[in-house]
């Protein structure tokens, strides 16, 4: 009889324990998803359209049950909490949103649960790269942008666009002051994207992705500052992303660059007419994006996972892509919402690695701009 009760009581003792206590990667998808009901709730740590996503949850919520909860924070703030709380049995983060570049940062087997390819239903599908940054099978892609140039095409035709180098000097010299683009990174990163287009097209063979950024490495960069100087009186260096963006409206330019989800978001506010267009110049420009992952100390892993799969599945990256304008992860999402043409999302590139990322906009300023 003792021996009986022995029994029960461990048994009912392991039922008790948190499903962490547990092997997930054991678990069927069913059984998983079963524990995520139980579980009942996460908290995902996501810096950016905050009050946008808690709408958007809300789909995933009446689906399954489980309720998200998404608190205010910046990105370092999220990131540095993630980091602090990595020593605690329990963290307070569900799931968390990062860039490539965190990605790097961190040995990534030390801080987040997983690898999830192998647990997600379709993580053989997914992206797990993006932005310079492996997540070695811990963290799918989920947003994607795409540094482009937008246009009015009631003021210049697709047929005119210029999309090679050579096109690029034809236009800037026979429409002075059409062109706008920021060029302090503080300011946003399409305008800077396009000076690093046309430098990676101008030094070709140049390491960009060592991040080296050393005089002697810098001064290879200078036939790009040749060639921007030779054209300083014919573009316009704007403030920033919002500031291009908002003179293209007002009709300044006839183009400038942008990103290709702010500029999706604004004509969905109705700030800027949809019948602008964009696309990416033959030499491209920067692509990047963000992924979504589960610290190892999360609270409610099977949640997570549920959420993380909803998240970078093809139907909601299609609803993201026709609400944000964000570019689909998942291979067998519907494109049709996206701004960016499907054939030219070939022409995005990883951009420099840090510091030389950064260095190439003030190398702009200084060796163009104040020269």
């Amino acid at each position: 009889m003792l021996n009986r009760l022995t029994v029960m009581s461990l048994a009912a003792v392991a039922l008790a324990l948190p499903v962490q206590a547990q092997e997930l990667q054991s678990m069927s998808w069913d059984q998983i998803v079963a524990q995520a009901k139980k579980e009942g709730e996460i908290t995902w740590f996501q810096w950016y359209f905050q009050d946008r996503f808690r709408e958007q949850v809300k789909e995933f919520e009446n689906e399954t049950g489980i309720k998200v909860k998404i608190p205010d924070g910046s990105h370092d703030a999220n990131f540095n909490k993630m980091l602090a709380e990595k020593d605690r049995a329990e963290g307070d983060i569900d799931v968390l949103s990062l860039t490539g570049a965190d990605v790097k940062k961190l040995n990534v087997a030390d801080y987040l649960y997983g690898p999830v390819r192998q647990m997600l239903p379709e993580g053989a599908k997914l992206n797990f790269t993006i932005d310079g940054g492996d997540s070695q099978g811990y963290a799918p892609a989920f947003w994607g942008n795409q540094m482009c140039i937008a246009y009015n095409p009631d003021r210049i035709a697709e047929a005119d666009l210029p999309r090679t180098l050579e096109q690029f000097a034809s236009f800037l010299e026979k429409n002075p002051g059409e062109l706008g683009f920021n060029a302090a990174s503080s300011g946003g990163g399409s305008g800077p994207g396009f000076i690093e287009g046309v430098t990676r097209k101008l030094v070709p063979d140049f390491d960009y992705a060592s991040g080296v950024a050393d005089p002697a490495t810098l001064k290879k960069l200078g036939p790009a500052w040749d060639w921007f100087k030779s054209h300083k009186d014919q573009f316009v260096v704007t403030a920033s992303n919002a500031d291009s963006v908002a003179r293209l409206t007002s009709g300044e330019f006839m183009m400038v660059a942008t990103f290709e989800d702010l500029l999706s978001g604004l004509q969905k506010k109705g700030e800027v007419p949809k019948t602008f267009k964009v696309y990416v110049p033959d030499f491209g420009m920067p692509s990047g994006g963000n992924m979504v992952s589960i610290p190892a100390n999360a609270k409610h892993k099977a949640a997570a996972l549920v959420f993380v799969n909803w998240l970078t599945s093809a139907k909601t990256q299609t609803k993201l892509s026709r609400v944000f304008g964000s570019a689909p992860q998942h291979p067998e999402a519907d494109t049709s919402a996206s701004l960016v043409p499907d054939s030219d999302r070939g022409k995005g590139f990883t951009r420099a690695t840090k510091p030389l990322g950064e260095e190439i906009a003030k190398q702009f300023s200084l060796n163009v701009l104040q020269q």
